[in-house]
């Protein structure tokens, strides 16, 4: 198959059956035997065209005369794979967007609707070369618009997520946090120092083409281009793949020499090797070698790739489990030092990384995750020892998930707040478009292009 067969297969089971974008993509590429660039140009475009499927969809419905309800699913996709191509996707002409499709829609037959397809995507076509341009047509198209909805357009956002923001984050800039969505940013990546030094891993990263660049955190780096899990220096194990947010979470737990550690989802498992790999170095340091951490998740069939990231990494004292952290497990009881609830979330901060986020979830999505949520801390505060430390984080950024459940932290389950502020880096403390998101109950980190994915940050202790 092609790069955009596949793409259109992937989209179909991303919108029609609900997969994950990365798991279609996966399953469509299969065992197929497209070059490296193709495949890269594949993951391109679907990533592109659900990322921007709103603005899609909406001049798809002008061009066709009829809303993308009332066009056959198969051909709507082939459609916005074809019209991402169109606005966004300078390299490709034209008519090898219009001429493909149209190729496509014949050969898995559907050789009734080319003519419509061909018809709408040459009408599309048109229109942007009378506007000068797509960035052009694109505008002059939201010009015709109201104001929120011309900016919900322009960004590919739904409505109701930039209406949330707005009334919870007064102080936000929605299209900032818009924009970050939408901007090409660069991969960071974590040293694990039980396993190299900075100084080294810039040299090797250097040595492989990867040009790093500092982050914000001094154990970042960014890379520009390529893929970092082919570089020598992951197969050694002296960095993870993992955002500067989420090592923000990992550098402010209260990690000492000796600690039981209880990671309650742990899934893919990039906290947990953070504090796993701190540890070790600690524990080193002192002498000691008795750190201990359990690093449990729901499904049973993600453990591999928990283990497979220790192994990577040489970290052998973790023991994966699988289990339900809404579930008390009385066998925990104020068992840990620290007890990591990285709960499961509506994801509204990550959309740049995983733009199918934007299609699936719902408003009511948000508080049936939030009483998920209290559950699972509910348990979690009960596996704390007295004097020990819950860390609470999501990849959000809502109330009802995020400072309204520090709240219920705080005043329902009588964990005392941490104040992190302090111990966040410069650029944080000193954001004036951050600065109205860090109190001294939580630390909500709004998207920012190439520094930050949205997130959000909380430490408790329990009382002696």
């Amino acid at each position: 198959m092609t790069a955009r067969e596949i793409v259109w297969d992937a989209l179909s089971a991303v919108n029609e059956q609900g997969k994950l974008s990365h798991t279609a993509l996966s399953d469509a590429l299969g065992g197929g035997d497209l070059t490296a660039e193709d495949r890269a140009f594949a993951a391109r475009l679907l990533h592109g065209t659900l990322e921007r499927q709103q603005t899609i969809d909406t001049v798809i419905a002008a061009a066709a005369g009829r809303p993308v309800g009332k066009i056959k699913a198969r051909v709507l996709e082939l459609l916005r794979m074809s019209v991402y191509q169109l606005l966004f996707l300078s390299g490709v002409p034209a008519s090898a967007a219009c001429n493909e499709a149209v190729k496509l829609a014949k050969r898995r037959g559907l050789s009734g609707l080319s003519g419509f397809v061909n018809g709408v995507l040459r009408g599309i076509a048109r229109h942007i070369d009378e506007a000068g341009g797509a960035r052009e047509y694109l505008l002059s198209e939201a010009a015709k618009m109201p104001a929120k909805e011309a900016a919900d357009f322009l960004y590919s956002m739904p409505s109701w997520i930039t209406e949330l923001w707005a009334h919870e984050f007064p102080y936000a800039d929605i299209k900032t946090m818009a924009e970050a969505f939408l901007t090409e940013g660069t991969v960071s990546v974590r040293l694990n120092e039980s396993r190299a030094s900075m100084e080294d891993l810039i040299a090797s990263l250097a040595k492989d083409g990867a040009n790093p660049v500092p982050g914000i955190l001094q154990n970042v780096l960014r890379i520009h281009g390529g893929n970092p899990a082919a570089f020598s220096a992951y197969g050694e194990g002296w960095f993870s793949i993992q955002d500067e947010s989420a090592v923000l979470a990992g550098n402010l737990l209260p990690l000492a020499p000796g600690m039981r550690v209880l990671d309650l989802c742990a899934a893919p498992g990039g906290k947990t090797v953070h504090a796993a790999d701190r540890l070790t170095v600690l524990d080193r340091a002192a002498g000691e070698s008795r750190s201990e951490i359990i690093s449990r998740e729901l499904k049973r069939n993600k453990l591999p790739a928990i283990e497979e990231a220790l192994r990577r990494v040489g970290i052998d004292n973790v023991r994966t489990e699988a289990a339900d952290a809404a579930e008390y497990d009385p066998a925990l009881a104020g068992w840990a030092d620290i007890v990591i609830a990285d709960v499961p979330c509506s994801g509204l901060g990550v959309i740049g990384r995983k733009p199918d986020i934007k299609t699936k979830t719902r408003p009511e999505d948000i508080k049936t995750l939030a009483e998920l949520q209290r559950r699972i801390v509910t348990q979690a505060v009960r596996y704390v020892k007295p004097g020990g430390y819950l860390a609470y984080s999501t990849c959000t950024v809502t109330r009802a998930e995020n400072a309204d459940m520090a709240d219920y932290i705080a005043d329902t389950l009588g964990m005392e707040p941490v104040d992190l502020r302090e111990q966040l880096p410069a650029v944080l403390r000193d954001s004036e478009y951050q600065a109205e998101g860090l109190t001294a109950r939580g630390i909500q980190i709004l998207p920012e292009a190439d520094r930050f994915d949205g997130f959000f940050i909380a430490g408790f202790r329990k009382p002696v």
